[in-house]
């Protein structure tokens, strides 16, 4: 049982662990990783030997309208992915099939509007270090994430853990003191698709394709505990 904390996370902790406890990721594991709408492209585009039309794509995937489905083949199309054959004209408009080209497998190119590569986003970097270190502090995911393209930073790697943590992703094994850092342990694992950290806090886990996490409605029991500890934590706190 984990005694009161202050500050939540990076607290004085004397006994035990905290853990977390969310019903949507415990129930998730395992399970199969929820495509989003430019994966389900990419993999029309590896399935179809021919080659697609923007119309094709957008009467296959409905959720893929005309102009999403012509901005990213046209993306695809600049970066070398795919390449583009008029097949028709009708009153002076052309119809343009696309072609895969270059097959990197099954997670398709991070590029933006132009074709340009598109770096990791900080918080994805964070998560890709999180899977692979397992068990870890916050100066060792800086340690281990950081590229010479993207240097993270203690502010940006603990705020994120504490997301990760209140959503149930992160246990602490060894709350933070003084001059140590909290340890965590990443105890769900949904896929390879950083957690998102959305609007009012809420989280969304691409992996599940669902919010998985919202601070304005009721929490599982093992959070209503910790928050209310953290709370009395607090309180006792300011009178010292």
């Amino acid at each position: 049982m984990c005694c009161r904390c202050q500050n939540s996370l990076e607290s004085n902790c004397k006994n035990g662990m905290a853990i977390h406890s969310n019903p949507l990721l415990s129930a998730s594991n395992p399970h199969t990783i929820v495509r989003n709408d430019y994966e389900k492209l990419w993999d029309m585009l590896r399935a179809t030997a021919d080659g697609v039309t923007i119309r094709d794509v957008a009467r296959t995937i409905p959720s893929i309208n005309y102009d999403k489905a012509k901005a990213w083949l046209g993306a695809l199309n600049s970066a070398g992915y795919v390449s583009r054959e008029q097949i028709d004209l009708t009153r002076n408009l052309p119809t343009y099939r696309y072609q895969l080209i270059r097959d990197i497998g099954q997670k398709p190119p991070r590029i933006d509007s132009k074709g340009a590569p598109k770096p990791p986003s900080v918080n994805e970097a964070i998560w890709r270090t999180i899977r692979i270190l397992r068990t870890f502090n916050a100066n060792q995911i800086i340690a281990s994430g950081s590229t010479p393209e993207l240097v993270l930073n203690i502010a940006s790697v603990r705020q994120y853990l504490r997301h990760l943590h209140s959503a149930g992703y992160l246990q602490v094994r060894q709350a933070g003191q003084a001059k140590q850092l909290a340890i965590y342990q990443l105890i769900h694992n949904t896929g390879p698709k950083a957690p998102e950290v959305q609007r009012g806090k809420k989280i969304y886990d691409g992996n599940l394709g669902l919010v998985v996490y919202d601070p304005a409605k009721p929490l599982p029991p093992s959070h209503e505990a910790e928050k209310n500890n953290s709370k009395q934590a607090k309180k006792g706190a300011s009178h010292v």
